[in-house]
């Protein structure tokens, strides 16, 4: 049974301070009078928090006409609001399969580095000597940026708890992680705080709290990224939804075809992951390679070992007939099984990333499997649109999450 708490002075102190943060990263520059109305505070409620902000170095009043204001009667022009990105910085790491990358980020999610080093071990402990070296090449290397870190972000593939900073993801090659308190090593090592998230669910806070533009007010949305595996996090009115077991946005996998054919190391047989996911599209074409039917494709690579979505991608455009038929496929499994998710959840906006979607096509079909299964009343909305996040996406999203854990609602 559930346990339902209160809520105190201080409680509702905090969730005020986070409803006035993102309405700043949401609509800044702003008058304090606008967010009152927005969130339906009071005045007096709205001052003092500023004045707190203002007072920590993280909020700033602007001087002269930073954006045009409707201001109604008579009286003294309302004075707008920002957030001082420099105030803070964040570092982001994501320990990808293939490279890791990291960046420092401002509150604003503005890069004061971007890199890349080594792929991480797969072992534990030595992942952690790694992990410590990097910290002290950081360190070394930003002093001053070091100094301003409010704290790190680490995003990974995988099930993780986020609450508690480990990875519970048993069928991962990193077997060795599971269950360990990645989080709270990465602290002790650094003396900062720190926290772990989904490498999907960090891109997704990169949309929330960096790219507010492309929501156009909305605070509902999913991002679904097409890579190894397949993820779909869902922000429900600014907040993730994650499920008791973290595992919310798994939809690599949903069963769409019981009968499928299993595909090797692609998960159950007739699962999203087998027909669309990175993993699964290299497998059905090294299938294809192996039987002589995709003639473009072995042009391009003989060696099945080798290929790359590069080359896949490649083929495509120069219509071999069994790579298209691949891909078509993997795009309109990939539409229906996010129709099943809008039947279940109903976003009004949906984000497709991934390498694939680089050429347009697949993300066209996607796009119309999607419209063509998808249940909703006739004058509802529903957007569906590409977005590339880039090669540092991993680590900018963990930078937005150590943004989000620790400055919204630290």
């Amino acid at each position: 049974m559930p346990v339902l708490q209160g809520k105190n002075l201080m409680k509702i102190k905090q969730q005020n301070m986070e409803s006035i943060k993102r309405v700043l990263y949401q609509s800044a520059p702003i008058s304090r009078a606008e967010i009152a109305e927005r969130l339906e505070l009071t005045p007096p409620t709205i001052t003092n928090i500023v004045l707190e902000l203002i007072q920590q170095g993280v909020v700033q009043e602007l001087k002269g006409d930073q954006k045009k204001q409707t201001v109604k009667g008579v009286g003294r022009k309302p004075i707008n609001i920002d957030l001082v990105a420099e105030s803070r910085l964040a570092l982001g790491i994501s320990l990808g399969r293939d490279v890791t990358h990291y960046c420092i980020t401002n509150l604003r999610g503005e890069a004061h580095i971007l890199e890349k080093t080594d792929v991480v071990s797969d072992d534990y402990e030595t992942m952690l000597e790694q992990m410590k070296n990097l910290l002290h090449t950081v360190r070394s290397r930003y002093p001053a940026e070091w100094e301003k870190l409010l704290g790190i972000g680490v995003s990974t593939p995988g099930i993780v708890d986020s609450e508690r900073g480990i990875l519970n993801n048993l069928e991962t090659e990193r077997v060795s992680w599971n269950g360990r308190f990645l989080a709270d090593e990465i602290s002790q090592m650094a003396g900062l705080p720190a926290m772990l998230e989904n490498n999907v669910q960090a891109r997704a806070s990169i949309i929330s709290l960096f790219r507010p533009e492309l929501l156009d007010g909305d605070t509902t949305f999913a991002l679904c990224h097409v890579a190894w595996g397949i993820a779909c996090p869902i922000i429900l009115r600014n907040h993730s939804l994650m499920g008791n077991d973290f595992a919310t946005g798994e939809i690599g996998k949903m069963i769409l075809d019981p009968n499928g054919v299993k595909v090797p190391h692609c998960g159950k047989p007739g699962s999203l992951e087998s027909t669309s996911s990175l993993r699964g599209i290299l497998e059905l074409c090294r299938q294809a390679m192996a039987e002589g039917t995709c003639e473009e494709l072995l042009k391009i690579c003989q060696d099945p070992e080798k290929l790359e979505l590069e080359d896949i991608l490649a083929a495509q455009n120069r219509g071999d007939r069994a790579v298209c038929k691949i891909m078509d496929n993997a795009m309109k499994f990939l539409g229906i099984a996010l129709a099943n998710m809008v039947g279940v959840i109903n976003p009004h906006r949906i984000f497709l990333g991934g390498g694939v979607f680089r050429n347009y096509q697949n993300f066209e079909v996607a796009q119309s499997s999607l419209m063509n299964h998808a249940f909703r009343a006739s004058d509802e909305k529903l957007e569906v649109s590409f977005i590339d996040l880039g090669e540092y996406g991993g680590a900018v999203g963990a930078a937005a999450k150590c943004i989000e854990r620790f400055f919204i609602k630290g």
